[in-house]
């Protein structure tokens, strides 16, 4: 009978145990405000869509914090600035649509916007790995940190949820106290509402916009027309929105093409550096007075000082046809 007891027990503890650890799911998606040197001012104050996209662009690469320091995080939201000034004439306030092309032209990840998503279908998505980018109507969400009453419209991330509270779990860029902050499934459903202008938010349809690190729908798009796709540049590590990633006055679709590597500028290879072809051949050499010289061991590699990550990747072709083989370092 004890011993029954026992296990009885042990299984209840069990199953509880297991509930109250499955209660909250929250994806550890870095966190930044959209004022990361504190100052809020244009373009900082405005900044809550760069802001948000830019802190799921950390969490898809793998940012190795929670917070992002001011010193990463700035750049990309005027980066994303840029941009929008450039092709959309204007940086504030941008709708669902626009934000949803910016993620899908500019970032190595795609967007899907969802119209009147359920609570069952965000959570789906914190589930799947995914964090969910929300526009809201501020005055409808209930956040005691923000010091100003006359705020319309905003982007927060959702990045979790609790089941036990009744809470999404949220990246607020809004405010400092962003980080994980909590809002009832009821406010987050009440307040979601694509922005429209004139103070019209209110009236906004209710959407979310959904993020994806798998490349489906956006896969194709070659927004800087240099001859490679967003999935081949991604393949080949060159920029999305150049045409010529290292400057050598070559787009990288025709350096592809021809056999070259579009991250190198293999003309201009910097006296000193250590490189290696793009084929299976695991020579490493030593550029020096214009000639490839083979490091003959990595007792000799490492006697040097060099780091493994120092080596560059260059066209194999190139290295081999165009380089001059100079004297083996052997010491």
């Amino acid at each position: 009978m004890k011993k029954t007891i026992f296990y009885t027990i042990a299984i209840t503890l069990f199953f509880l145990s297991t509930n109250i650890t499955l209660a909250e799911t929250n994806l550890e998606v870095p966190f930044t405000t959209q004022s990361p040197y504190k100052e809020w001012i244009p373009p900082w104050d405005n900044a809550c869509e760069e802001t948000s996209i830019t802190m799921i662009n950390a969490f898809y690469h793998n940012y190795p914090e929670r917070n992002i320091v001011a010193e990463d995080a700035a750049p990309t939201i005027l980066k994303i600035v840029d941009i929008e000034d450039k092709y959309f004439g204007f940086n504030e306030d941008t709708n669902s649509n626009q934000n949803a092309y910016l993620i899908d032209n500019y970032f190595s990840w795609e967007s899907t916007i969802v119209k009147n998503p359920t609570i069952a279908q965000i959570k789906h998505e914190i589930d799947v790995g995914h964090p969910v980018i929300l526009p809201v109507y501020l005055p409808y969400l209930p956040n005691p940190y923000y010091s100003t009453k006359n705020l319309d419209y905003h982007v927060i991330v959702i990045s979790g949820y609790d089941d036990e509270t009744q809470e999404f779990i949220t990246q607020d860029p809004g405010t400092r106290r962003g980080l994980d902050l909590h809002y009832s499934y009821d406010s987050i459903m009440y307040a979601m509402h694509d922005f429209l202008p004139d103070n019209k938010t209110p009236e906004g349809e209710p959407m979310a916009i959904f993020t994806s690190p798998n490349l489906v729908n956006s896969k194709n798009i070659d927004i800087d027309g240099d001859g490679l796709n967003k999935e081949q540049e991604i393949k080949y590590g060159t920029l999305l929105d150049s045409k010529d990633s290292d400057g050598d006055g070559r787009m990288d679709g025709a350096e592809v093409k021809n056999g070259y590597s579009p991250t190198t500028a293999e003309e201009k290879l910097i006296e000193g550096i250590l490189v290696k072809g793009d084929d299976n051949n695991p020579v490493i050499y030593l550029i020096e007075n214009g000639q490839k010289r083979a490091i003959s061991s990595e007792k000799v590699f490492l006697g040097h000082g060099w780091k493994w990550s120092d080596i560059k990747t260059i066209n194999s072709i190139f290295l081999e046809e165009q380089i001059a083989t100079g004297l083996v370092v052997n010491s």
